[in-house]
């Protein structure tokens, strides 16, 4: 490895953490503490702006100690400071709960992450618009910009007042811009969940097809009445682009 090479890694990892690797030979202590004060209160503030809830149900001192732990010991990949919150909720998919954690830590980060995600995920391939008058026939699909989500706590309800301690029943969601780039978070029943895995994991197949797949889960409805129930819903999303006939 070059000096150069050498020098880099070291000033980085002394950034990363200063009481874990020794300071780079040549350069001032004065002049390292601006360069990490810099490189992490940026990476913070992205974290601050992205997860507000999340930040507000941590003691000051127990949120800056989490920072503190995804910037010396994630492996980033990416350059872009968009994607730090992706990042962060990546780290906390394996991360360590410690005492002063909330159980619903990584479901909540993952939460308000999606919002960032749908609102700037790229929409650049036109998408066919489902013809209200065929939406038993076409071969249906989610949207580019839009996802489900399930989680075990009520992440839509959590605020310093209300904190679940255990997990629960699952609160699923679909998440999707809309035509006027609005992101849209809709509350799903176990029904409509169904409904949405479904496209979600089989793209292309008719709504009739999807009826015929998740009828044996809901057997206290025919598949008639679950096609009936389920054609309004089908309709809404369409049209507000969360929705689209499949390639």
């Amino acid at each position: 490895m070059s000096s150069l090479k050498t020098t880099q890694l070291s000033f980085a990892n002394y950034l990363r953490d200063p009481n874990a690797h020794p300071a780079p030979e040549g350069i001032a202590s004065e002049r390292l503490q601006v360069y990490r004060d810099l490189f992490f209160n940026n990476v913070c503030g992205f974290i601050d702006n992205a997860f507000p809830v999340l930040h507000s149900v941590y003691d000051k001192n127990a949120w800056l100690a989490l920072q503190q732990q995804f910037f010396a010991e994630f492996p980033c990949q990416s350059p872009f400071f968009l994607h730090i919150a992706e990042q962060f909720v990546s780290f906390l998919q394996h991360y360590s709960l410690k005492s002063a954690d909330p159980v619903f830590v990584a479901e909540l980060a993952h939460y308000e992450w999606a919002e960032l995600y749908i609102g700037s995920k790229p929409n650049t391939e036109p998408q066919t618009i489902i013809d209200p008058e065929q939406l038993l026939t076409t071969p249906l699909a989610l949207s580019d910009v839009a996802m489900l989500a399930a989680y075990p706590y009520p992440v839509h309800y959590i605020s310093p007042s209300y904190q679940p301690n255990a997990p629960g029943e699952l609160h699923g969601f679909l998440i999707y811009r809309d035509k006027q780039d609005d992101v849209i978070f809709v509350t799903l029943n176990h029904a409509t969940l169904l409904l949405l895995h479904q496209i979600t994991d089989m793209p292309g197949q008719t709504l009739t097809d999807v009826i015929m797949a998740i009828a044996p889960h809901l057997p206290m409805l025919t598949p008639d009445q679950l096609q009936l129930a389920a054609l309004p819903y089908i309709a809404q999303w369409a049209a507000q682009g969360a929705l689209v006939a499949a390639r």
